[in-house]
């Protein structure tokens, strides 16, 4: 049996350096990949710069910045690989990720493999395992667990035609684009294998996803297209993902953009608020998402640090 072949799809755009710190870990791999692509998404600083001599890559640049999804979705089309794997040039892979990758492919009948990411600021580790992934191998519910919490590209290492057959990235998303593609991955039924050590390394804490408002209310326009797309029994896991992004959005002063995602939410759901405090959970039912973030704001930075902390260890 043919070993099935795998490409790394780098999107790069002013990674500079850390790009090619990157690279170097492809280069240290115990086991070589059969393929590395890398887009230039119109860097003022062209990735070609920063590629170490001799190393084996093609480069595609584009005269335009689209964002990351148009960059992985070239890729997708450039690569001739049975698996590919969408990583950001920002992050460094572990020595052993390619043969421990390569183990659960070659032993066939998965359409993905997930690993745990571990999250720097320069050399500080910030979270050790930042997927969560010891949730899913517990509950066993990839969908689900994809539209709790965005599974990174680094994480993933996926069939071509599993991705092709869901059309790939969707552009027209700005941010949340890793939500989305993976809850609709998801959403196909595909067999996976997890790999819970940590085999990549993020190494900005703050990167493209530090706009938070982009992000979240990127991820609204998502949910409302995923709920037409996915089985009613996820509808209200929908709600829940709406109703987070909502207290998020209204954390950050888009009061208007925050309305829009509580009312998606009730539409949904309604939301259970599952993941909030008992307090938080009561006051919603009652008063609305909205009021009660009104006093949550009020709550946090009006009480004394002594005071929350007495509130929280009686489980409100």
């Amino acid at each position: 049996m043919n070993q099935p072949t795998l490409g790394v799809l780098i999107t790069y755009y002013n990674e500079r350096e850390l790009f090619r710190q990157c690279l170097y870990s492809l280069q240290e791999q115990s086991c070589a990949v059969d393929e590395i692509l890398v887009y230039d998404d119109a860097s003022a600083a062209p990735a070609a710069d920063y590629v170490p001599e001799g190393f084996p890559l093609r480069i595609l640049r584009g005269p335009i910045n689209h964002g990351p999804s148009f960059g992985r979705n070239v890729l997708l089309n450039a690569s001739r690989c049975d698996y590919i794997h969408f990583h950001d040039a920002d992050d460094l892979f572990e020595p052993s990720w390619c043969e421990r990758v390569r183990g659960p492919l070659t032993s066939g009948g998965v359409d993905a493999v997930f690993t745990e990411v571990s999250a720097y600021d320069g050399r500080q580790l910030l979270c050790e395992r930042v997927m969560g992934l010891a949730e899913l191998a517990a509950a066993g519910d990839l969908l689900r667990f994809c539209i709790h919490g965005a599974i990174l590209p680094g994480a993933a290492t996926c069939r071509k035609s599993s991705v092709l057959a869901i059309g790939g990235y969707r552009e027209d998303l700005w941010q949340s684009e890793d939500f989305d593609f993976h809850v609709r991955l998801a959403a196909q039924g595909i067999r996976y294998a997890l790999i819970l050590d940590p085999l990549v390394r993020r190494m900005r804490a703050c990167g493209r996803s530090g706009q938070q408002q982009e992000v979240w209310s990127s991820a609204c326009q998502a949910i409302k297209r995923l709920a037409q797309e996915l089985p009613a029994p996820y509808h209200p896991d929908l709600a829940e993902a709406a109703a987070k992004a909502g207290s998020m959005l209204f954390r950050l002063d888009a009061r208007q953009e925050a309305r829009a995602a509580f009312e998606l939410a009730a539409a949904l759901g309604p939301p259970a608020f599952g993941r909030q405090r008992r307090a938080y959970r009561l006051l919603s039912r009652s008063f609305g998402p909205e009021r009660t973030e009104q006093w949550a704001r009020l709550y946090r930075h009006g009480l004394p640090d002594s005071l929350r902390r007495w509130v929280a260890n009686i489980g409100w």
